[in-house]
């Protein structure tokens, strides 16, 4: 339609990675831990990053891979 413009979707939503740092996170920080041991923690801690959020939207029918792969792109750049 001309709404979405033969995309089956309109407007927009936000897809983003949020860490709420915590005791266990901030000590990790402080000693210096690698961005490999800090992303694990966040994991652990219930972290949903950027792509696992890309690809919940996608499941939702909130919209496409190619989108997704878009803003993974652009926030890589």
């Amino acid at each position: 339609c001309d709404d979405c413009a033969g995309t089956g979707f309109r407007g927009r939503i936000g897809v983003f990675e949020l860490l709420v740092l915590d005791d266990e996170i901030r000590a990790a920080i402080n000693a210096d831990a690698s961005s490999q041991d800090l992303r694990r923690i966040a994991r652990q801690r219930g972290l949903l990053d950027l792509r696992a959020a890309g690809l919940r939207a996608v499941n939702a029918g909130q919209t496409t891979v190619s989108e997704v792969l878009l803003a993974l792109e652009g926030a890589l750049s």
